[in-house]
């Protein structure tokens, strides 16, 4: 299923996606809001940025054609410092991107690209833990 192709990417885009971001975006100062954006490869590109704690950083989600049964992948604009949960091209490891839909922990009938940008918030405040202590507060990934 294809979000702009196929007619049921389609509905979940209409019915499910963008109200999901109408309702982030609601209240929100304007430089901290949503922005989509179409990708020449018939993805989606959502762009935001995020102040977990004491830093504000650009981000991109991008919604592959496969998306919903493929998990978004999101990566950090802003520079970062290496660190073990940080991935190629600043990918961050949320739901292990780029596994088999069996070993995933992304749930496409529970989640929004909208839990994509929440769970990007918590992996930044993560950083931020471990920037100033050398210490990731939460547990790996298996």
């Amino acid at each position: 299923m294809s979000l702009l192709t196929s007619e049921e990417g389609k509905r979940r885009l209409l019915t499910v996606e963008l109200p999901a971001i109408e309702r982030y975006n609601e209240g929100r100062d304007e430089s901290f809001r949503i922005v989509l954006a179409k990708q020449r490869d018939g993805s989606l590109a959502l762009r935001y940025r995020l102040k977990p704690a004491h830093n504000v950083y650009e981000l991109e989600t991008i919604l592959p054609a496969t998306y919903p049964s493929t998990p978004p992948e999101t990566r950090v604009v802003s520079k970062l410092k290496p660190c073990p949960h940080l991935l190629s091209q600043q990918r961050l490891c949320l739901w292990k991107q780029g596994s088999t839909r069996a070993a995933s922990r992304w749930d496409a009938s529970k989640f929004t690209s909208v839990f994509a940008v929440q769970a990007a918030w918590r992996w930044l405040a993560c950083y931020e833990v471990w920037y100033s202590s050398g210490t990731w507060p939460l547990p790996e990934a298996i």
